[in-house]
């Protein structure tokens, strides 16, 4: 396969219900590594027996996995505690699966929104640190990192907060580029300056600056070239996974991202 060489250095985002549904076999054959994502459905349908099956086939292929764990709906920092204690048992739930699957990392969304919780900041960073403290704490005694991800987050500063007060090795940051092209309102480098000591992971896709399209990699208006650039400089070399959201979409990515790699193949 022309772009085998790049598909084993990167993650590829699929759903677990569309993995085992459809894409298993393709992974498999491609050598693809996935980054699972697990959402309500997929942790309340699927038994630990099946899951365990899925990872047997990923570890005797050789595949390295990450994971994306649930966010519709959940409130990591919800100023409503019966909804944060139910968030948190989502999220503790995606980290049982960590002994069965032996992921490299797992994705959260960090959950901030201005429109939502602007005024209520710094209720929203205690909120915060309630959830992710002890879930850090869980992630350290299993040996696997999270990596907090920025969705709606308009600028880098409550991440920041939130990371620096944790202060743990084993909480990063995850920079979604396509995120921050549609939902940032501060350019790239100013992302970087802030949080880039704690960089550990970056999705990539594309879209126009208007929508999440999660398009290919060099369809839309994002500077992947000012953030290789940035990592080269600074000699650092993050999980890299792609999330398309079809078949298509990803050899498309793997083209332009073949002609934009920075690290030897």
């Amino acid at each position: 396969m022309a772009y085998g060489w790049l598909l084993k250095q990167v993650q590829v985002n699929a759903p677990y219900r569309q993995l085992v549904d459809t894409y298993l076999d393709l992974f498999i054959k491609y050598s693809i590594n996935p980054e699972i994502g697990f959402d309500a459905a997929a942790l309340d349908r699927y038994s630990e027996t099946a899951m365990g099956e899925v990872a047997r086939r990923m570890a005797a292929n050789g595949r390295t996995v990450t994971f994306h764990g649930p966010f519709m709906d959940l409130a990591p920092g919800g100023l409503d505690e019966t909804i944060r204690k139910a968030t948190v048992r989502r999220l503790q739930r995606t980290m049982e699966l960590v002994p069965l699957f032996g992921p490299r990392s797992i994705v959260f969304h960090a959950g901030y929104d201005a429109s939502r919780y602007h005024a209520d900041r710094e209720e929203w960073l205690a909120s915060s640190m309630a959830t992710w403290e002890p879930l850090t704490t869980m992630a350290e005694e299993m040996g696997v990192a999270i990596h907090l991800e920025n969705v709606y987050e308009q600028t880098p500063e409550m991440l920041l907060n939130l990371i620096e007060k944790i202060s743990s090795d084993y909480l990063g940051f995850c920079l979604d580029v396509g995120h921050l092209n549609v939902f940032g309102e501060v350019p790239l480098a100013e992302w970087l300056d802030a949080l880039g000591p704690y960089l550990k992971e970056v999705h990539l896709h594309d879209n126009d600056g208007l929508s999440d399209a999660h398009a290919p990699i060099g369809y839309g208006t994002v500077d992947f070239e000012e953030l290789f650039s940035y990592l080269l400089e600074k000699e650092m070399k993050p999980l890299v996974t792609l999330e398309p959201h079809e078949e298509g979409t990803l050899w498309r990515s793997l083209e332009s991202l073949a002609s934009l790699w920075p690290w030897e193949a």
